[in-house]
């Protein structure tokens, strides 16, 4: 067991010119789908420059922290759908209230 630990250990790793070309490769990738991603939001202009500096300038932390806003919302599950739905339903009502309210003063 313990032979078979000390063969994943850092110290034996295989790096060379390829891996990391390849890990460069696929770092600029993952940034070319980060900055298409926020074009394609709807934020403001300044919203977009924002999010494209923090992506590209904070390598890691940036993409984590717009991974959250990189899901749009026609693209959520059904049950944000229903959230929505319900939302809306509590909106109308509320609005019926206040009507009903001006109605009789």
């Amino acid at each position: 067991m313990s032979e078979a630990i000390k063969r994943f250990s850092l110290e034996a790793a295989k790096f060379n010119g390829q891996v990391f070309f390849f890990l460069l490769v696929i770092w600029v990738a993952l940034l070319i789908c980060a900055v298409l991603s926020i074009k394609s939001q709807g934020f403001s202009e300044r919203q977009q420059r924002m999010w494209i500096l923090t992506v590209v300038c904070v390598p890691l932390l940036g993409l984590l922290v717009y991974l959250p806003f990189s899901v749009r919302r026609e693209d959520l599950p059904q049950i944000l759908l229903l959230i929505m739905q319900k939302d809306r339903l509590a909106r109308r009502m509320k609005k019926a209230a206040i009507s009903k309210g001006t109605r009789h003063a």
